[in-house]
């Protein structure tokens, strides 16, 4: 993107279909451009669980921010750096002493650093070696997050190149730990940083679009817009029941076996329908709105589509789907460990066992509070149990009736000619409750749409991100960024 010069000459200010029309047609001239720059993004490794490419990835993103027409800045944390950039209205890149009073300010958050490639031989292509097959660029990192956060950038390049960026101040944050705890963003946020001061709106384009079944019971992505995320609770629990293994014949059933306790444990807290938690305290703070309950009964039922493409037999709930999946909380069980794992038989009992759980959270658990909760279960049942956290993720949730998601919800529909699915909240979990850690974004609302395909295999061999998704994301971001100033 460096050979030209962004215009500096002041934004067009008609919202007719003549300004829209030619930064549409800057997004198509320049699509190549852009594409070659995340490559860039995407062949340097930055794996924050290993550290692989963490050096140099930063550095790279404050490159590809500035070359977008942003200021950029690196800035140091105790963990990984993050990159903080903005663009005002007028004059130089940064440069907002001329806008209004009234001039919106919006907050795109993402994150450069990625998962592990995991088995390189199940990548039809190297992890870091970005390649089109099929209309999708593959490699690790293309929709989780590289090639959505690089789509506000690359939305801001256009806007430049087509003389029609609006009376807005544009402001990214791209974290380096996103995949491992985000711990260089909680310390940022903490710090009550003053260049969040003026947000208007937070904005993160992260995870799958959701998909919906067609005529022919295929199911495909939808624009989508989400008022928040479920939190996440990432615990371990080891038990040793003895000092060593044991015969199952001399010592099996006066002697506890650590498998057969630990499955013990864990199903004390299912509930009776084998369905919900049934923990002391689990479910304090839990609120769903009767507006988001609204908002579930209105997204299309594809539960069947679903169970046929996973070839699951049947359902664990006769509940409806999307009210199971995002107004209640769940436990998984994620692994379990312990005994004899080998070929053919060994009658052992087994002295430790170990299980990983996660807890998925709706709005206003506390995570900590969860954590309490489950550990005090156990080892009132087990007192040699050990529960360790793991992680956590707070849920999150804005009004559905909150003004900034009209603009939002129009640029989805506008750009991908669509009706929008809207869910109160992701199924998975993000970072973004962290923001309200900011006094001054305490009640600034915060949007999740994302872009990816929602096939896109992210933390799996073989991500990808189709083509058409990354360049409508740059269209909806800039988009967005002009009805922004409009309304």
């Amino acid at each position: 993107m460096d050979d030209r010069e962004h215009a500096s000459g002041g934004a067009r200010t008609d919202g007719g279909g003549g300004t829209d029309d030619a930064v549409a047609a800057t997004i198509t001239e320049r699509a190549d451009a852009y594409r070659d720059r995340l490559f860039d993004l995407l062949a340097q490794p930055s794996v924050s669980t290993t550290g692989e490419g963490m050096d140099v990835a930063p550095g790279l993103v404050v490159d590809v921010l500035a070359d977008a027409g942003l200021d950029a800045e690196r800035i140091e944390t105790e963990r990984y750096p993050l990159v903080y950039a903005e663009r005002g209205p007028v004059g130089g890149a940064g440069d907002v002493a001329g806008a209004g009073d009234d001039a919106p300010t919006v907050l795109f958050y993402g994150h450069y650093d990625v998962q592990p490639p995991g088995d390189v031989d199940a990548w039809e292509s190297p992890a870091f070696e970005p390649t089109v097959r099929d209309g999708s660029i593959y490699a690790r990192g293309a929709g989780d997050n590289k090639g959505q956060f690089a789509a506000h950038a690359f939305a801001v390049d256009a806007l430049l190149s087509a003389d029609a960026f609006p009376d807005v101040t544009v402001k990214l944050l791209v974290e380096g730990g996103e995949e491992s705890g985000s711990a260089g963003l909680r310390e940022y946020l903490r710090s009550q940083p003053d260049a969040l001061a003026d947000v208007d709106l937070v904005y993160v384009a992260d995870g799958p679009r959701h998909a919906v079944a067609g005529e022919n019971g295929v199911r495909a992505g939808v624009p989508t817009l989400m008022y928040g995320n479920r939190g996440v609770l990432s615990v371990q629990v080891d038990l040793r029941t003895a000092n060593t293994d044991l015969h199952s014949g001399n010592f099996g059933g006066p002697i506890p076996g650590a498998t057969n306790r630990l499955v013990e444990l864990l199903a004390s807290m299912r509930a009776d329908d084998g369905d919900g938690v049934a923990v002391d305290g689990f479910h304090d703070g839990t609120a769903i709105t009767d507006a988001d309950r609204e908002l579930v009964a209105a997204i299309p039922d594809d539960s069947d589509a679903i169970r046929r493409e996973l070839d699951v037999d049947r359902l664990a709930t006769a509940d409806p789907y999307y009210e199971r999946l995002l107004t209640r909380p769940t436990m998984t069980i994620n692994g379990l460990s312990g005994g004899y794992q080998g070929e053919g038989m060994k009658t052992v009992l087994p002295a430790r066992a170990s299980a990983k759980l996660d807890f998925r959270l709706v709005p206003n658990q506390d995570p900590d509070a969860v954590f309490e909760a489950v550990r005090s279960h156990l080892r009132e049942r087990e007192p040699r149990v050990e529960v360790a956290k793991h992680g956590t993720f707070p849920p999150m949730k804005t009004p559905v009736d909150t003004p900034m998601a009209v603009p939002v919800r129009e640029s989805l529909a506008t750009v991908w000619d669509e009706d929008v699915v809207e869910l109160p909240v992701l199924g998975g979990s993000l970072p973004a409750a962290y923001f309200r850690e900011v006094e001054a974004l305490a009640d600034v609302p915060v949007l999740v749409v994302p872009y990816a395909n929602h096939d896109q295999g992210n933390h799996s061999p073989n991500e990808h991100l189709d083509v058409d998704c990354f360049e409508n994301g740059i269209r909806t971001s800039a988009r967005v960024i002009r009805s922004l100033g409009s309304h």
